[in-house]
């Protein structure tokens, strides 16, 4: 077993065990990107990497949270509020029953970058942004 074998393999497990114990099951992007097939239908795919992901995620009948990293990382400090606010989770995804399997979206943030003393400055007015995207509606654009 090679290492992507193995990553497979635990990942795969590791889905069955959480199922047959009730769990709902999310998985970070690259377990789509790399065996997408073979995940369970329950799972929910969380896009992180960048744009593009989520609408494959949705056309193989998975569900998506978007967050991607080059635009809703609140650590990036270089990200402006108005990044935030134009990134649509539902870019490229036009069928209805698809745009239903997107769950939302989530703002995150990491500590290298900042600490205790630059945390309010660097949340707001960038979640506050995103938050205003998820809330409205495509169509409101």
């Amino acid at each position: 077993m090679n290492e992507s074998d193995a990553y497979r393999y635990f990942v795969l497990k590791a889905q069955k065990i959480a199922i047959s114990h009730g769990y709902e099951i999310i998985n970070w992007e690259e377990t789509f990107n790399n065996f997408g097939d073979k995940l369970d239908r329950k799972t929910v795919v969380h896009n992180w990497l960048g744009g593009g992901v989520a609408e494959k995620v949705v056309s193989a009948g998975l569900r998506c949270i978007v967050s991607n990293q080059d635009k809703w990382y609140l650590d990036h400090l270089d990200a402006t509020w108005e990044g935030f606010y134009m990134n649509e989770p539902l870019t490229n995804i036009y069928n209805p029953e698809q745009q239903k399997l997107i769950l939302g979206g989530e703002v995150c943030m990491w500590g290298e970058h900042i600490d205790a003393s630059d945390i309010q400055q660097t949340i707001w007015p960038r979640a506050a942004a995103a938050a205003e995207r998820l809330w409205t509606p495509v169509e409101k654009l």
